[in-house]
């Protein structure tokens, strides 16, 4: 029969104590619980709803525009702006001077000519009227979403995946004024020097408006732990280990 000394006594004892707690750190550990990949730390890209949000914006031009039978109208307006979807030009106008009861006599005709990349649209109205010139320049993005780490990189890789656009615009509008007055009747010709008309200019354009996700993990993290979340501290093993190893 093996005698044991007292010391050897209190090293079982010690052993079976260290083994019995580790067990039980074992059997109570609860590995932490899974984000689904989300982090809020370095590396992280959070995602951002993108809905586009249109807005009009007018044009300053002159207060008072007129056009004389000598003396066309002609303004070339350039708008800068980004994302422009469309130009609308209005333009309005009443014969001032005319005559007649039962027909009205001397009216006069407005022309009205707008020019945009090379191309001329006409309108041509008798005594009064009304119209409007619209350009469409961009169509409206579909809402979307992308993965930015902040606003602005977001709005960065909008413009880059063609999203947005800077938009530079240049038209030409001449107006033209022929009087109805004839010279048989000079007073009333030489009285009428053409017309005034009113003259309204407005662009549409978008922009984003950005709604803050859930963060995409990117494989990085502030923590640069090696060790798997789901394994058990490597304290736990390091004390079984040394419990085995003094017995």
């Amino acid at each position: 029969m093996i005698t044991l000394k007292k010391n050897d006594k209190l090293i079982i004892i010690i052993a079976v104590a260290v083994i019995v707690v580790a067990a039980i750190g074992i059997i109570a550990y609860e590995p932490p619980e899974d984000t689904g990949g989300n982090t809020s730390g370095a590396g992280g890209e959070k995602t951002y709803d993108v809905i586009w949000q249109t807005h009009t914006k007018t044009v300053a031009v002159d207060d008072e525009c007129f056009a004389g039978k000598n003396a066309p109208f002609n303004s070339e307006i350039k708008i800068g702006h980004e994302n422009i979807l469309k130009v609308t030009i209005e333009i309005f106008w009443t014969d001032d001077y005319t005559y007649g009861i039962l027909r009205t006599k001397g009216e006069d005709t407005l022309t009205a000519e707008i020019t945009y990349k090379g191309t001329t649209d006409t309108w041509e109205s008798v005594g009064n009227g009304t119209t409007e010139f619209v350009y469409n320049i961009n169509s409206l993005p579909f809402d979307t979403s992308i993965d930015a780490d902040n606003e602005l990189d977001a709005l960065d890789k909008l413009k880059e995946q063609g999203y947005t656009t800077d938009d530079s615009l240049t038209l030409t509008i001449d107006i033209s004024v022929q009087t109805g007055e004839r010279l048989i009747r000079p007073l009333k010709y030489f009285r009428d020097k053409g017309n005034d008309f009113e003259l309204t200019i407005t662009y549409e354009y978008y922009d984003a408006y950005l709604t803050e996700g859930n963060y995409k993990d990117t494989g990085q993290s502030d923590n640069n732990d090696p060790e798997d979340p789901d394994e058990p501290p490597a304290y736990l093993g390091m004390i079984v280990n040394a419990g085995y190893t003094r017995w």
